[in-house]
């Protein structure tokens, strides 16, 4: 488990300007050393960060970024109190402490093609294999990684392991007189943004014939996602795990895609959309900032500011 230094979070706090109180009850203490901890797996001498009413008990001796005091809380914790977003403080925090960036080694096992452009402190990890493609500075390749040719990779950009970018997709047509299917050749290509990440399993297909797969800027990807052929995919978008689109699907900007969502090909969706987990978006959305939810997925109203899936208000 990571641990930090008490004065390691004060000098964050000071170093971003950001002003707090300590609270502290009678029996309470300000230690050295707490250990990064969730919510969701409560321990004793954590640091965590809450914005509820009430403490999970197992919370003890532990240190708290909060907005407002929450109630019955054990009288060993110490209170950090915030007008920041706790929680975006706290993240700050974390990035600032244990950055994922590129180390800049390249692994002596990958494979790169003499005519790939490998941009400054560029890292690519073992058995990977780089076609030539251009990839901009900064980015993390992690290992058994395939970049295919006619890809370009915006800068500060991660790719987990065993993802492939610019694989092939398969369109084809029957051939009735001799009873066989003619594949169309796959002659396009991928363009990422700057500052994404894709966690491991990613497939993203290249495009069919002069068109692009297109991936924003700021866009995320949980792991095992796949990215149909000339899909383009807007910035600050977010897709959950295990995520399908078919080809040539169009996704708004700051639009956030729920686990195992499924698009139907040529689908198009509107900036500000929600997804709900399990989703089968099979027509376009009707305008921006709608929810779909079910199978077929149908519109819902969002909430002004939607925290996770809103609970909707069918229209």
């Amino acid at each position: 488990m990571k641990q930090i230094q008490t004065s390691a979070l004060l000098e964050f706090f000071s170093k971003e300007g950001y002003q707090y109180n300590v609270k502290q009850e009678p029996t309470s203490s300000l230690l050295k050393t707490y250990t990064i901890a969730s919510l969701f797996s409560p321990i004793k001498k954590g640091v965590y960060f809450f914005k509820g009413e009430k403490l999970p008990q197992e919370i003890k001796q532990s240190l708290i970024l909060v907005n407002n005091l929450p109630k019955h809380t054990d009288s060993s914790n110490v209170f950090i109190i915030m007008e920041e977003d706790v929680q975006l403080v706290y993240y700050k925090f974390l990035t600032n402490m244990f950055p994922h960036t590129s180390n800049g080694v390249i692994a002596p096992t990958a494979i790169i093609h003499p005519n790939a452009k490998i941009g400054n402190n560029v890292e690519i990890g073992h058995y990977s294999i780089i076609e030539e493609c251009e990839i901009g500075n900064n980015v993390k390749i992690g290992s058994h990684c395939k970049i295919h040719s006619n890809t370009k990779i915006g800068k500060n950009t991660t790719i987990e392991d065993f993802s492939d970018i610019g694989t092939r997709g398969i369109a084809w047509i029957w051939d009735e007189k001799n009873n066989k299917k003619i594949v169309q050749p796959q002659l396009g290509g991928v363009e990422i943004g700057e500052n994404c990440i894709f966690a491991s399993n990613t497939i993203i297909v290249r495009g069919s014939l002069n068109e692009n797969t297109k991936i924003g800027n700021n866009t995320f990807f949980a792991p095992g996602c796949r990215i149909g052929h000339g899909t383009q995919v807007g910035d600050y978008v977010h897709f959950a795990n295990n995520i399908i689109t078919g080809g040539n699907v169009k996704i708004g900007n700051n639009s956030f895609i729920g686990s195992s969502a499924v698009f139907r090909a040529k689908v198009q969706i509107d900036k500000n959309t929600i997804v709900g987990a399990g989703a089968v978006v099979i027509k376009n959305t009707s305008g921006p900032n709608f929810t779909l939810m079910g199978v077929p997925a149908k519109e819902y109203q969002t909430k002004e500011q939607p925290s996770a899936m809103p609970k909707p208000k069918k229209i």
